[in-house]
């Protein structure tokens, strides 16, 4: 079963890698076939496969021979791991006597971690690419993700008002760092910061919720300022270099989302602080 989520990513994943290039490029997602950036040529349905039409052709267009992008086969894999984690976590266990069958309940936060990775991959490799976190992915994210929220509070015990109830703890960290992203702005004057992270951190708030946000914080931070010191050590990146925040939070988001319980573990362990 976690086998047919994987490869169910990676069809997704295809789609995904699509719709990076032509939300840059203004062409039609939906419709117009799938063609090589570099040649324009209809990219025909055997070479279409994900990832193993990249292997096969040696990562070359058979038209043209140019080069296709590693992102390509990257965003693919990325999207089947991270839909056979969602299974796993969902499912339970890699064989078929471990797996559960899902309540109605259950199906539906499945359902909604599918959707987020899915749109979290796409910001990643788009801010990678462009220096740009794209409104048509984001808006519609925030407004799946509170609707996702108040549904949750409606399953949930009724008249809950504090940080237990999922809505008012995700609107409180999507507040939280929203603001906090925009007093970056506007200490900095837009120097250290763009806009669009100001709307990624409310999605990523209204995704994890209060108190965990914070810890989306301190891994976005941590791994950023690690690869970014190693970039400037390689000589890839200058300390005047514009370098996308967009992954780093998009990579903190993910790893709270998948080990929320073991980092709770820990901090209630060494901080004597839950949440």
């Amino acid at each position: 079963m976690i086998a047919i989520f994987f490869i169910v990513g990676l069809i997704i994943g295809s789609f995904l890698g699509v719709v990076n290039y032509r939300l840059k490029t203004a062409e039609d997602i939906v419709w117009k076939r799938s063609h090589c950036p570099k040649c324009k040529k209809p990219i025909r349905w055997y070479d279409n496969i994900p990832l193993l039409s990249f292997i096969i052709l040696r990562g070359e267009c058979r038209e043209c021979k140019k080069k296709i992008s590693w992102q390509y086969p990257a965003i693919e894999l990325l999207t089947g791991l991270l839909f056979a984690v969602v299974a796993w976590k969902f499912l339970g266990g890699w064989g078929t006597s471990s797996q559960k069958i899902l309540s109605n309940v259950e199906a539906v936060e499945m359902s909604f971690w599918l959707f987020t990775v899915s749109y979290l991959v796409l910001i990643f490799f788009h801010d990678y690419d462009y220096l740009l976190i794209p409104d048509a992915v984001v808006w519609p994210a925030i407004g799946v993700t509170f609707f996702y929220q108040y549904w949750k509070y409606l399953q949930s015990p009724l008249g809950i008002a504090d940080f237990r109830n999922p809505f008012v703890s995700s609107l409180l960290a999507a507040l939280v760092a929203a603001l906090f992203f925009f007093g970056l702005i506007w200490i900095s004057r837009g120097k250290w910061i763009g806009g669009g992270d100001v709307k990624l951190g409310f999605l990523v708030g209204a995704i994890v919720g209060w108190p965990k946000i914070l810890f989306v914080f301190f891994f976005a931070y941590m791994i950023g300022a690690i690869v970014s010191l190693a970039l400037i050590a390689l000589k890839k990146k200058t300390w005047k270099s514009q370098i996308p925040f967009g992954p780093f939070l998009v990579t903190g988001t993910l790893i709270v989302m998948f080990f929320s319980e073991q980092i709770q573990f820990w901090v209630n362990r060494y901080l004597n602080f839950g949440y």
